[in-house]
């Protein structure tokens, strides 16, 4: 696996406009929060066929896709703030290539109008629901219905499964249209989610290309850039995050 490093100083951040540096810099921030994130819950997916398990995975992805949903939301106000209101979208939008400006596009349309990501972010994401939802919730569900809670002998390997199943149906429930099941309606939360990941990454890594070429694009042959050979550390889709591990050695955060 090849990478390559790129070294910038100070003073290559100082070709760029003030406006353009900041955005340069957050760009970058978005990039690497939505691409970590996605890794994570792409990771955190387990199809065991051991319930203990598939439901500590499921928890796991749950909170996950959550936290990815919020930061999508983020990003979306960070490009109205830094992108559009700065005007500097009419200084670079043209200048993204075919696929940058597409994706651009779609997140315009997708954020322009009712969206799954802003109702979840909104009561689900960055703040946790009301007493009021989640009793409501509560007296909904059949006298039949039976939850569990997964005890483990040390806390981080507990799973209080039941408190995730109650919050996820009430999220669902909330987003789901009208004569579709809840899950029809996680399948297009996971579809919304992928598809505005993308279209976020491939936006930030585009514009940031366009602001380098150009802002230094006149010392591109000055630039030190370093080949470095990595091996890869896994197949993304064989590589999983544990839920359950050995916590017997126990951290000492005095030394």
């Amino acid at each position: 696996m090849i990478i390559q490093k790129l070294y910038l100083t100070k003073d290559h951040l100082s070709l760029f406009p003030e406006k353009e540096r900041v955005f340069f810099i957050l760009l970058g921030h978005l990039a690497n929060e939505i691409s970590v994130l996605t890794k994570l819950m792409i990771l955190s997916e387990n199809r065991s066929e051991t319930e203990v398990v598939r439901k500590a995975y499921s928890m796991q992805a749950s909170i996950i896709a959550r936290i990815i949903i919020g930061k999508l939301y983020e990003s979306w106000v960070l490009l109205e703030m830094n992108f559009f209101k700065s005007k500097l979208s009419k200084q670079y939008e043209s200048k993204l290539t075919n696929d940058g400006q597409q994706a651009l596009r779609n997140l315009k349309k997708y954020f322009g109008k009712k969206n799954l990501i802003k109702s979840i972010r909104n009561n689900f994401s960055f703040h946790y629901p009301s007493f009021d939802e989640i009793n409501k919730q509560l007296k909904a569900i059949p006298n039949d219905t039976n939850f569990q809670f997964f005890l483990g002998e040390c806390n981080a390997n507990t799973n209080y499964y039941m408190s995730e199943e109650v919050i996820s149906n009430l999220m669902l429930n909330q987003v789901k249209s009208k004569d579709t099941t809840l899950q029809d309606a996680m399948f297009d939360v996971f579809q919304d989610l992928t598809q505005v990941s993308g279209w976020f990454v491939t936006f930030s890594g585009d514009c940031m290309i366009t602001l380098s070429e150009e802002f230094l694009g006149k010392v591109k042959d000055k630039l030190k850039l370093q080949t470095i050979e990595v091996e890869s550390q896994g197949n993304i889709w064989e590589t999983k995050i544990p839920f359950f591990l050995d916590w017997q050695k126990k951290l000492n955060f005095s030394d």
